[in-house]
């Protein structure tokens, strides 16, 4: 028997049973006896809908996925908005029980594999207290051998993967595996002479927390320079506290009204707060504009 696309010179078109658009048989691989459905809503569907798992997905995944479902997105400023939008509109969960959704793998995004889903479709002549035939696994079994099947094929693809060398994921990364880990701050430094002990991570560590860049550092000696800029400042904002009149000052943080204007927020590029407080803003005190983030600028 000659397919559609041979007779009539066209690809066959589905309508997907989630987000109700047409896809063609082309761009996503249907397995039998399960529900038509697209490409992107197969990869949200294989998340099971939980938080910890879409959170994993990209932005743009996260952005087709809502578009799709024609949501909108205007208000949304974090990751974990998005994934709320999407949390909130998952389908019901009867449907869900109902259908047999094959599981996407995630480990090779130019591919799809399909695993069988361990829970069948239940029937009105089965009972869901009849206990499983002798020598058979329960549902929730299956699915769990599936899940651990799963994370360990990723687990030994992740390991063949080769590491790209970024300080600020490298230190991320750490903070995760060992939280209890001390983070070099400006206040363990007692003096100047302090910062030739420090490390090359912990002159970064030092930075990022204040919001200094250090792109384009090569050497240790330019980010021992900037520490130790960063280190005369804030002393010199000690003592400056300490002789500080009662009058008003132009030059506070219109935040906090303690520390100096001392940081600049992009992209909007105004200077109305200190470090500390800019860190904190989402969207500029004067325009509205959204924070992206936010520079420690020194006085000349």
């Amino acid at each position: 028997m000659y397919s559609a696309i041979n007779i009539f010179g066209f690809i066959p078109q589905h309508v997907c049973v989630d987000c109700k658009k047409d896809f063609c048989t082309a761009c996503s691989v249907q397995p039998e006896n399960s529900p038509k459905m697209c490409h992107t809503c197969q990869r949200f569907r294989a998340t099971d809908f939980e938080r910890g798992e879409l959170m994993k997905l990209k932005v743009k995944d996260l952005r087709d996925y809502l578009q799709l479902h024609e949501i909108s997105m205007e208000m949304c400023r974090e990751k974990s908005d998005l994934v709320d939008l999407v949390l909130g509109q998952r389908p019901p969960i009867a449907l869900t029980h109902h259908m047999h959704i094959p599981v996407y793998r995630m480990d090779n995004p130019e591919q799809q594999y399909f695993i069988p889903n361990a829970h069948t479709e239940t029937t009105a002549s089965t009972s869901r207290d009849d206990p499983p035939p002798y020598g058979a696994n329960s549902p929730e079994q299956s699915r769990q051998a599936n899940l651990l099947n799963t994370e360990t094929t990723v687990e030994n693809q992740n390991e063949s993967v080769p590491q790209v060398e970024d300080e600020t994921e490298s230190i991320d990364s750490e903070e995760i595996a060992a939280p209890g880990r001390h983070r070099a701050s400006l206040s363990d430094l007692t003096c100047v002479e302090d910062i030739e002990a420090l490390t090359v991570r912990q002159l970064k560590e030092i930075l990022a927390r204040n919001f200094v860049d250090y792109k384009g550092c090569c050497e240790k000696w330019e980010l021992m320079e900037r520490v130790t800029r960063l280190y005369n400042e804030q002393k010199d904002l000690q003592n400056q506290c300490g002789n500080e009149s009662s009058g008003v000052d132009d030059n506070l943080c219109k935040i906090c009204m303690d520390s100096p204007i001392d940081c600049v927020l992009l992209e909007c590029g105004h200077m109305v707060t200190c470090t500390k407080c800019g860190k904190r803003m989402s969207e500029c005190p004067i325009c509205r504009q959204f924070v992206i983030r936010a520079v420690h600028v020194f006085k000349s």
